[in-house]
């Protein structure tokens, strides 16, 4: 059964073996985000009190298979998801809507929010996820960065 902790429930380079993991599947990803996953990852840990109350790790049998980040300081007008990944080995079970669920449920929680957003790449499968959660593409982008083979950039928002 899939459970939802904190970061601080974990050792330091938990969000980064993570990210290294869930975009496995194509080496170019870490040529690209490396910097910017180890970045995220020492946020986070020198934030113990921000990464608790904007994140959640999803746990199977107590073993981080996944997380999901949000920033909250545009609010009221939209709270945006950040990194959001689950490990290669547990992609199409179920678990990446489980844990965008709980992190849309934990962000609904805000008083007056008027809608969540975030952006992510068509050549992943992160825009099936975020449609049937219930977001809706709103713009889309070409993509003419280094990460140009991850696809366009797409736009997602949830009005609520």
């Amino acid at each position: 059964m899939i459970e939802f902790r904190k970061f601080s429930d974990f050792p330091r380079g938990t969000m980064y073996d993570i990210l290294q993991d869930a975009y496995s599947f194509d080496a170019r990803n870490k040529q690209v985000w490396d910097r910017n996953w180890k970045e995220s990852d020492d946020f986070f840990y020198d934030n113990p009190g921000i990464a608790d109350k904007y994140s959640l790790v999803s746990c199977l049998d107590g073993k981080p298979i996944g997380f999901v980040t949000w920033d909250p300081r545009n609010r009221p007008e939209y709270v945006e998801i950040g990194h959001n990944g689950i490990r290669e080995q547990y992609k199409g079970r179920g678990y990446g809507r489980l844990q965008l669920e709980e992190a849309i449920r934990r962000i609904r929680t805000y008083e007056g929010l008027k809608r969540i957003i975030v952006c992510t790449n068509s050549s992943l499968i992160a825009p099936k996820n975020y449609e049937s959660a219930g977001f809706v593409l709103y713009d889309r982008k070409p993509n003419e960065t280094e990460s140009a083979f991850t696809g366009d950039y797409l736009y997602y928002e949830m009005i609520l």
